[in-house]
């Protein structure tokens, strides 16, 4: 089969995939990058790094050889896709880029919201190696960036002014002339120095080309040709395998006699929760990065690619050794159920492993200097004010230097408190803090309130062991089924977290689609009978079992909706209050604990 190598724009590519002139062949896997895989892609090519190859199929627009799919967010400008071009290889940055360009009405893997992409130019300028020079709002958070002088005065643009050069360019005019008036002082200085960068920047970003792989077309027809095209997609998505950090540093240090492998095999067989967690492996969950990451916070570097990929060999094994220790050391107080420890009674629940690194590398300096209580207490006040306020959700190595610096120096040398814990009292002390919005165990909130399930001593209710003892899952109160009758299908308002507990598939089965009503008084599901002592570790109030009590059949829908809002209400208040304790947050707004 003829190829024909090329090079081209990657932002007009996108545009046609936008229009549905380049569509998906149906065979295709679903898109699922989380959001900082999107933001970082931007950052890639606003970086002009090398973002892969791609390998597209040429085909007749009037009668593809497979059922074409537009890409997730894409407006096909007719109702039926008629493509020239099905992309077999690139589907998941194609499709990240036209989401960043275009904030299309659609959630992402790790989010249950639309989400808006923007660059801070400023940040971009000065420090380009800094991952916050892209980053993601919602509508709720956008702080006004959805207006035009908002993004003039913070120097920020949004990624849909950058779809295209024209667009771009106009948002620069847009920016000067607001600084002739609101900042005059200040425009000599951008048109000298900052103007032409920015161009550049804009123009750099509108011409990136990628090399790409064409194949020409093949007819409907021609079994042996769709065959041969099958292959070679079935061949990409069977041994394409991902370069980490990790495996880039190996091969560099194996110059210097230090080899990694047998570092990381050592690592695992002398850490039995390493080995549990990474399944012996270092591409598992990335952990082989993770020590690596460590090993740079002990040794004072910012735990970036860059700056991984370079680590000197001087006394790598010794500080390896110490990193892995710290790893485990991490792991043992992520997994402890136990008022010292974080909950994670099982793995899927941990709210991010970005936090490992600094975890570990902030225990190993309390236990090395055998620091007190207040660093260990700060401690845990640092970890579960990152868990809800989500910090750790994009932009990791750059927060985790700045977290281990700033703790380090509060510890050591008497400086302020971090920046973290100020942010912690003005978001989660706020007066309109909430965790209802949260339906998705991709979101450290939801899976922070699991592992808190699990520190108050949640059980299950028929069985009423400790749930290091039971196997217990992620299950509805108000049941989906019962929901769904009174009219809430979909969406947050059946999967909130605050409608979620932790409880045995078989006491599920047991409550099926039953009113809460129903269940609570049922002596097969509350053997011991439904009491205080059992539901309060559920964050289940006796406000919200009135709530629970109510929930019978046959509600209109504005009884019913009165009673379920009653009940979230309740059992909202108690959670929220158990994240301010252990974020060291008072109930009053703005004050400490």
């Amino acid at each position: 089969m003829e190829i024909i190598p090329d090079k081209r724009k990657i932002v007009g590519m996108v545009e046609h995939a936008y229009d549905g002139k380049m569509c998906l062949p149906n065979f295709q896997r679903d898109f699922v990058w989380p959001r900082e895989q999107v933001a970082d892609l931007v950052r890639s090519i606003l970086r002009r790094y090398f973002v892969g190859s791609l390998l597209l199929l040429r085909c007749d627009p009037q009668n593809p050889p497979f059922s074409p799919v537009p890409l997730r967010g894409a407006q096909p400008t007719l109702a039926e896709p008629r493509p020239d071009l099905l992309v077999l290889d690139g589907q998941q940055r194609l499709t990240s880029l036209l989401y960043a360009l275009n904030a299309p009405d659609k959630s992402l893997k790790d989010s249950s919201q639309r989400r808006w992409f923007y660059v801070n130019l400023d940040l971009l300028l000065s420090d380009s190696d800094d991952d916050e020079i892209v980053f993601d709002r919602t509508k709720k958070d956008l702080d006004g960036l959805d207006r035009m002088e908002v993004q003039y005065e913070r120097m920020t643009i949004p990624c849909t002014e950058l779809a295209s050069l024209e667009k771009s360019m106009a948002w620069l005019t847009g920016l000067r002339k607001w600084l002739r008036k609101n900042r005059p002082d200040e425009i000599d200085d951008f048109e000298d120095s900052k103007e032409a960068l920015i161009t550049r920047i804009f123009t750099d970003f509108s011409n990136f080309e990628v090399p790409l792989v064409e194949l020409p077309s093949v007819s409907e027809s021609d079994q042996d040709a769709i065959g041969r095209v099958c292959a070679i997609f079935e061949k990409l998505n069977s041994t394409g395998v991902e370069l980490s950090v990790y495996d880039l540093l190996t091969a560099r240090l194996y110059r210097s006699g230090i080899k990694l492998h047998q570092l990381w095999d050592k690592a695992w067989q002398d850490h039995k929760r390493l080995a549990q967690w990474s399944k012996k492996k270092a591409d598992t969950n990335k952990f082989g990065v993770l020590v690596l990451r460590t090993l740079a916070l002990l040794r004072g570097l910012d735990p970036k690619p860059r700056i991984l990929i370079n680590l000197t060999p001087k006394e790598f094994e010794k500080d390896w050794k110490r990193a892995a220790a710290a790893i485990e050391r991490a792991l043992e107080l992520i997994t402890l159920v136990a008022p010292d420890g974080f909950g994670v009674f099982n793995a899927k629940w941990i709210p991010g492993f970005g936090l490992i690194p600094v975890l570990a590398a902030l225990r190993a300096v309390i236990d090395d200097r055998k620091l007190g209580e207040g660093p260990r207490s700060d401690l845990r006040r640092w970890y579960w004010s990152n868990v809800f306020l989500e910090r750790y959700s994009s932009a990791v190595e750059s927060k985790s230097r700045k977290d281990y610096s700033e703790l380090l120096a509060h510890w050591t040398e008497g400086k302020p408190e971090p920046a973290v814990f100020g942010e912690a009292r003005a978001r989660i002390g706020a007066e309109g803090y909430t965790v209802r919005e949260s339906a998705s165990g991709a979101s450290a909130v939801y899976s922070g309130i699991f592992c808190l399930l699990a520190l108050r001593g949640a059980r299950d209710w028929r069985r009423s062991e400790s749930i290091q003892l039971q196997d217990l899952q992620d299950h509805h109160i108000f049941p989906q089924a019962y929901l769904k009758r009174d009219g809430i299908l979909k969406g947050i308002g059946l999967n909130s977290i605050v409608n979620r507990t932790l409880i045995s598939d078989e006491t599920n089965n047991k409550i099926k689609d039953k009113p809460p009503a129903e269940y609570i008084l049922s002596t097969s599901i509350f053997p011991s009978g439904a009491n205080e002592q059992l539901l309060t570790p559920h964050f289940i109030s006796t406000d919200a079992v009135e709530a629970m009590k109510l929930a019978t059949e046959g509600l209109t829908k504005e009884e019913f909706t009165k009673v379920y809002e009653k009940f979230l209400k309740a059992r909202e208040a108690i959670i929220v209050e158990e994240i301010r304790k252990v974020c060291g947050v008072s109930t009053a707004v703005g004050r400490d604990a």
